[in-house]
């Protein structure tokens, strides 16, 4: 029986302003996509008004407008829905490291509470299975074949990040006899320890 049978984990994943919330930056877009079972269920994403103008680098990079955001929920009310979907379900990111700091102030902005979910790192299982090339979602799902997304929009990387999430547990499960989703949370935030020291 394989270790997703019978489990409901969440993907998730984050369009911001810039590369930290300690500098003031916010989320602008999130999604997450349920793997039930180890197949793609449920999704849902919103953009989020940040409160604050998007650098025209960041633009650039995943297209999202001050016009596209205006209109837009505030964090209060996104982050409350996102968070009541999560409830205790183990959650999943392409480098986590990135994502988390900003989910955690987005509960907090919204009154949420805090969330102490199992967290896996599609990258750390990632560098723990494959060795020198790049590790970026685009790369590996070219290097694995998985079907294309928009890339750098949240529900896009979301979707990527959950098929990316069922074929690596796979082959931990497969090559490495991990037998747990928190087994396999933990190699992952292990893996991403050791290699940040390389």
């Amino acid at each position: 029986m394989s270790l997703l049978a019978g489990r409901t984990v969440l993907a998730v994943d984050t369009e911001t302003t810039g590369y930290s919330p300690a500098d003031g930056h916010r989320l602008i877009e999130v999604a997450r996509v349920a793997i039930v079972d180890g197949a793609l269920g449920e999704e849902w994403s919103t953009l989020v008004n940040p409160g604050r103008p998007i650098p025209a680098e960041v633009t650039r990079v995943h297209g999202i407008t001050d016009a596209m955001v205006a209109s837009a929920p505030r964090a209060a009310e996104a982050g409350r829905l996102l968070r009541a979907a999560c409830g205790d379900l183990p959650l999943v990111f392409h480098n986590a490291a990135f994502d988390l700091p900003f989910l955690l102030h987005f509960f907090r902005e919204a009154g949420a509470p805090a969330l102490l979910n199992p967290v896996v790192d599609t990258l750390g299982l990632a560098r723990g299975l494959f060795g020198p090339g790049s590790k970026s979602l685009g790369a590996l799902a070219a290097r694995l074949n998985l079907p294309g997304e928009a890339a750098h929009r949240a529900l896009g990387d979301t979707r990527t990040t959950a098929r990316l999430f069922i074929e690596l547990a796979g082959r931990w499960e497969r090559e490495k006899g991990v037998r747990s989703l928190l087994e396999l949370a933990a190699v992952s935030q292990d893996l991403m320890r050791v290699t940040a020291r390389r």
